[in-house]
């Protein structure tokens, strides 16, 4: 009985295993545009063109802060296909997209270019990469820098 119960726990922790190895190499195997969190930093900085950041975290780690902007959209990854058209109307806008490690985001940049938007951008590592840079998190308490 013991060997029977090995046996299956082993094969369930190989097939999870593999299963999220298929899903991290499929996402790297996606070709969406990136931009850092130095060309976004810019972008927000230098206010000089008009584009919307998406966030697509989940509520409970949009509590614990986000990257400030006034065209800021907050839809869950879950949610974007359904939402995104009625947030923003102009296929040609320039978007960037977040998540907390850039994963989420990768595939939400894909799945708005396959919808038809035209200029969709990923922030390579997602808002870990922002705050691991130095940049600031607007939380309700103000601006934060956690580096």
């Amino acid at each position: 009985m013991n060997k029977i119960l090995w046996i299956l726990a082993f094969t369930i922790v190989t097939l999870t295993a593999k299963g999220t190895a298929d899903t991290n190499s499929y996402v790297r195997s996606i070709t969406s545009k990136q931009m850092d969190a130095k060309e976004l930093h810019k972008l927000i900085k230098d206010d000089v063109e008009d584009f919307y950041i998406v966030d697509i975290r989940e509520p409970d780690q949009v509590g614990h802060g986000e990257i400030f902007h006034l065209n800021l959209v907050t839809i869950t990854r879950g949610y974007l296909e359904f939402k995104i058209e009625n947030k923003i109307k102009n296929k040609n806008a320039k978007i960037i997209i977040y998540c907390c490690t850039g994963k989420r985001g990768t595939l939400a940049a894909k799945t708005l270019s396959d919808m038809g938007y035209t200029n969709v951008y990923s922030l390579k590592g997602g808002i870990r990469e922002w705050v691991a840079d130095g940049y600031p998190l607007d939380t309700v308490y103000g601006e934060m820098f956690l580096k």
